[in-house]
Formats: structure tokens, sequence, C-alpha cells
């Protein structure tokens, strides 16, 4: 029995988390586990948990599952699917709108995802390019969702970046991490598990996990997809940190059987650290919580685990107690004894269990029915060669030994080319990683010769608009001093004049004038220095060569329409309204040229038309060129004239106007 011992610790040591450690004793070779969407089987309907999701198997074994339940639905719904996507499309698509039947599949997709996947399929390609990008986008997220629903394998990322970048824009932080999640999955089935891994902890980094809409759901099947990632690259600490998220998740996502199921999938993890404490207590724990939820055939089915390590012990008492409750109350097996499909590593441990009690017969039976099926040749050849050399048959245990060993390394090869391809797929991410440094080196030192150039370009703006500024204020503040001296001396000259002509009247010493006629020179000296720093030039400073001014020019040829120098009937130029840009002109001209106008229009709080209509008669434009320059008709340039030549001087009439502003 010590040699038996020998052989089944050698074995088991032998076989896979994903063999033996697997929760429903699954064979998962084949690829990453897709952790998406099928439901009970039909015995657990009327469930609490009938809507839950089983997250089992690879894409062979699931792409089973949803034939069956393909086929479960019946002939009516087969029928009648045609018909729905028809009808929901020619509805939703007229004038090509498709918010209708996007919201159709998405109420689909968990449920009856092929429903969804046909809606989708069935929408013209070509016409859907001619619809606005976030429908596209929606369109492109749904249709990945329900291809990766649906086990259909992604064989490029080109259009899944594109939604990535589109929803990292514009999207929701659930829209960004089904997107990313969605993103990840096509490196997956790219094999491509290390950028998978990457795209996948940049969905888990845009999730709000405190918000209250925040989606759960999505996130535990991130987890569950990189928890097989790093359980295929024996990485046990992290696989188990990855499977507790999952479960973490799940139960936040109000999904309670995939909650538990979570926590009894550490066990693969426990398996490769070799910890089998942890898993009997993981295995006993898992089963309350099923057995607290009325879900007994799954409580029932947690066993295969500790079956093992009993056995292992060589524990035949309690495996044997372990195997009847497996047996009889998981609802894996038939009136038969057969197991339910891809569970068969069951046999595999039904005929280790033989070889302990010593029925060999019973054992040699379960080893050759494990050989019947495809996928467990390694361990039924195993099991025969352990019990042909238990029984001393030596030329069975040397074939069934050459077998196993051929098996063997047939199954080391392919595990060596996994990890080949696993190597070079780290290689190229490695390149594309060191080429993207590359280009974002390259990328930051343009951003930042931009930025410089950019700031650069603002301190010198500053710059100019500072000193623009400045000598404005300088000049305004030179026009405020040239204004005032500009005051005190026509207060001078009218005091002078004054003074003059009260000679003859009354004895006044010539002393006050001289003096009045002092000050007026000093004052007249003030103002020709501040002209000069206003830059105004002497010979424009008079009325007469104002008229000469290239403003005043200008408002002639706007006040009567002529022709240009062709004299063609066709090139006549019409007569126009100034603009508020050569108004704004013409009265900086008039402060400048004219202060003492200006000083005097000031003084008066004058209406726009008005201030405008005085300005131009002391131009000498006559009421038909102020009505056109001032878009006014002539009787309210007539009324304005009278109104002006009363509230300024005093007059009954508008004819001494002109007069009186030219004395000024």
């Amino acid at each position: 029995m010590k040699h038996l011992h020998d052989i089944q610790i050698r074995r088991f040591d032998r076989l896979t988390p994903a063999h033996c450690g697997s929760p429903l004793m699954t064979n998962d070779k084949s690829r990453f586990a897709r952790n998406d969407e099928y439901k009970l089987p039909a015995s657990s309907e009327g469930n609490p948990y009938s809507s839950f999701v089983i997250l089992e198997g690879s894409s062979e074994q699931a792409r089973a599952r949803h034939s069956s339940l393909k086929r479960s639905r019946g002939w009516v719904f087969i029928i009648a699917q045609p018909v729905i996507v028809f009808v929901i499309v020619l509805s939703s698509c007229t004038g090509g709108r498709y918010d209708t039947l996007l919201r159709q599949a998405d109420s689909l997709m968990t449920a009856n995802p092929d429903s969804a996947w046909a809606l989708l399929s069935a929408v013209d390609s070509v016409d859907m390019q001619h619809q606005r990008r976030s429908t596209r986008m929606r369109y492109e997220l749904l249709r990945a969702e329900a291809q990766n629903k649906l086990y259909i394998d992604f064989t490029t990322d080109s259009v899944m970046r594109q939604v990535v970048q589109y929803y990292d824009r514009r999207g929701s932080r659930n829209e960004r991490l089904k997107a990313h999640y969605l993103l990840g999955c096509c490196y997956r089935d790219m094999h491509e598990a290390p950028v998978a891994l990457l795209t996948w902890e940049d969905a888990v980094a845009t999730a709000d996990t405190t918000a209250a809409d925040c989606d759960y759901a999505t996130l535990y099947r991130i987890y569950g997809q990189m928890a097989s990632i790093y359980l295929r690259q024996y990485m046990p600490e992290q696989h188990l940190q990855a499977q507790q998220k999952y479960s973490d998740y799940a139960l936040l996502a109000i999904d309670t059987l995939n909650h538990i199921r979570g926590l009894l999938m550490r066990n693969d993890a426990y398996f490769s650290l070799h910890d089998t404490t942890a898993i009997l207590k993981n295995v006993e724990y898992v089963r309350q919580l099923y057995l607290e939820h009325g879900l007994e055939q799954q409580a029932a089915q947690v066993y295969p685990s500790a079956i093992k390590i009993a056995l292992q012990r060589q524990q035949l008492e309690k495996a044997d107690s372990l195997m009847q409750i497996f047996e009889n109350e998981s609802g894996l097996f038939d009136e038969r004894g057969n197991i339910a499909s891809t569970h068969e590593l069951y046999y595999y441990l039904k005929g280790m269990y033989y070889i302990g009690i010593n029925k060999l017969d019973s054992a040699e039976y379960w080893f050759r029915k494990e050989l019947r099926v495809d996928r467990f040749e390694l361990e039924a050849y195993h099991g025969l060669m352990s019990l042909y050399k238990y029984k001393g048959e030596i030329d069975s245990s040397y074939k069934y030994t050459t077998l196993y060993d051929n098996s063997l390394v047939e199954h080391l090869n392919q595990t060596k080319t996994a990890a080949i391809t696993q190597a070079q797929g780290m290689y190229d991410y490695s390149r594309q990683q060191r080429n993207a440094q590359r280009q974002e080196r390259k990328a930051n030192g343009f951003r930042f010769a931009l930025l410089t150039l950019v700031a650069f370009s603002v301190i010198i703006a500053i710059l100019v608009l500072w000193t623009f500024q400045k000598k404005k204020a300088e000049k305004q503040k030179l026009l405020e001093s040239y204004h005032n001296v500009l005051e005190e001396l026509i207060q001078a000259e009218h005091d002078t004049e004054l003074l003059k002509q009260s000679l003859s009247k009354r004895e006044v010493t010539k002393k006050i004038i001289e003096e009045k006629e002092k000050q007026i020179q000093q004052l007249t000296k003030t103002i020709n220095g501040l002209q000069k720093q206003i830059g105004l030039s002497p010979e424009i400073v008079h009325r007469q060569d104002l008229k000469e001014a290239e403003i005043v020019r200008t408002f002639h040829s706007l006040a009567r329409s002529s022709y240009d120098s062709s004299n063609d009937i066709r090139n006549r130029i019409k007569a126009r309204a100034a603009t508020k840009a050569e108004w704004n002109t013409m009265i900086e001209t008039i402060q400048v040229c004219q202060p003492r106008l200006y000083l005097f229009l000031q003084k008066h709080k004058l209406s726009d038309l008005k201030y405008k209509v005085c300005i131009l008669s002391y131009l000498g434009f006559d009421n038909t060129d102020i009505s056109t320059l001032t878009n006014a008709n002539k009787g309210s340039v007539t009324n304005a004239r009278t109104a002006l030549a009363k509230e300024l001087f005093n007059l009954t009439s508008a004819h001494e106007l002109d007069n009186y502003l030219h004395d000024l």
C-alpha cells in the first residue's frame, strides 16, 4: 500500500489546478475562460438564483452549453426570431434612426445575446457609416459585447480601439469601463495576454466604485478574466487576489451565486501553493454558503477538491463518504452513473479510489471509461499504468507506461509551445512599449517646444499690450494737460480782451494787461511743448487745415454718390452713413486739431445726433450731406440745428449757427 501511496502523490502533483482544482471538475485547456453569461440549468428553474451567471469552462465548453440552450428554446423561437428581427429593424431604421434598435439590442444582451447579435447583424453597415458618430460607437460597443457573449473570437483590435478613444473623451465611467473591458477581450483572443492585462487594469482604473450606478457586473468579469490569465501563467498570488476581487464585486452586483463561486475558485491558487488545509477550509465554507441559499446541488459539487486531498492522504473512508454525496446530490450524474460532459476527470479519481480499496476490476473499468473521453487520455494512461504496476503485470505496465510517457511528452510540447507563444507575446509587447515610449518622448519634446513657443509668444504679446496701454495712458494724460492749459489760455485771452475794451471806460494799469499777455505767452509755449509730445504737427492745428485732414475727405466722399476714374455707371459709389469706427476717428481728430470746439461740446450734454450735426456743421457740410452721414432725415437734421442754435448760443434761428461755431 505504501507503493500505491507514492504513486498517488506523484500523480496528483502533476494534475494542474484547471484539472482537479476547478470547482466543477471542468477541463479547461484550450484558452482563457470567458467569464461570460450563461444561466443555471433547467433544473434550477424556480430557484431565486436562477438568473445568476455561471462562469465556467473554456470556449469549447461554452459553445457546447450555448448550443444546448439554443435548442432548448424550441422551434417556436427559431421560427419567430427572424420575424422579430425584421419588424424591429424595419421600425427602428426608418429615416436612418437606430436609437430604438440599439436600445432593444441592449435590453436583449444579458438574457438573449444571440437575438441581440441577430438584430445588430441585420443593420446595413453602409447606412450605419452615415449615422452620427455617437450612434456608430454605440453600435460597435454593443456588437462587440454580443460577440464576446457568444464566444465569437475577436481577430483585430482596430474597431475597439476607436470605440475606446471615443468613450474616453465623451463616455460615462461605465461606458469607458465596458469599452476597455471589451478591448482587453480582443487582446485575449489575439493571445496577447500582457496587453490584455494592462488594458483591463486601465478599465478598472476608470471605474468609480463609490458611485451608486457603478457597473459592478462588468467589474467582476474583468477580475475573472485577469484571474484566468494569472492561473495560466502560474502566478497563484496574483490569481488569488484577482479571484477575491471577482467575488467581492459579484456580491456588490447582487450576484450571489457568482460571489460564492468566486470564493470556491480560490482553490485553484491554493492548489498551486500546495495549501491543502486552506482548500479544505474553503470547501466547507463555500458549501455552507450554498446550503444557506438553498443550492444543495451546488453544495455537493464543491467536493472533488476534497476528494482528491482525501485520496492523497489515504483517507479512503472519508473519500468514499464525500464521493457518495457528490454522486447522489450534485445533479451531475444520470441514471447510468455517467457524469455530465466536461466533468469526466472524476472517473480517474474513482479509479484511484478503487485501487486504494483493492477493487482492481472496478478500477480498470473506470480508467477505461476515462480513456474513451478524448480530453483525458493522459489521466487514463496514468491510471492504467498505476493499476498494472500494482498488479505486477509487466507487459501491460510497460505498454501503458509508454503510452503515458508519449502522452505526457505531447502535453509538455503543447505547454512548451504555449510558453514560447507567451514569451513571444511578452517580447512583442515589450517592443511595442519601447516604441510607444520613444514616440511619447518625441511627442513630449514637440509639446515642450510648442508650449515654450506659445509661452514666449504670450509673454511678447503681454509686453506689447502693456507698452501700448502705457503709451496710450501717457498720451491721454498729456491730452488732459493739453486741454487744461488750453482752457487757461482761452480764459486768459478772454480776460485780456475784456481789459482792453474797458481801458477807455475806467483806469486800468498797463501792468495788469502785461501780466496777462505774459501769461498768454507762457501758456502758448506750454501748449506748443505739449503738441510736440503728443505728436501734433503745427500745420493741422488750425481749422482751415482741418478741412484737409484725411478723415474729413473721407466724410465728403461718403456724403455724395460719385464715380470712379472710369466714369462708368456700373462703378458708381453709393453714398452711405459713416460707420462707428469712422466717427471715432473724426472725434479724435477734432479733439486734437480743434480742442476748443471739443471742450466746448464736452461742456454741453448733447444727444448723439446733435453732437454729430454740430461737428459736421462746423466742417461746412450742408443739411443733405449731414442727413446722409448721420442716417437721419432732413427734417431731423433741421430740427437739430435749430435746437443747437438755441441751446448753445441762445439764437432764435439756425442761420448764424455756423458763424458762431467758427468763432470759437
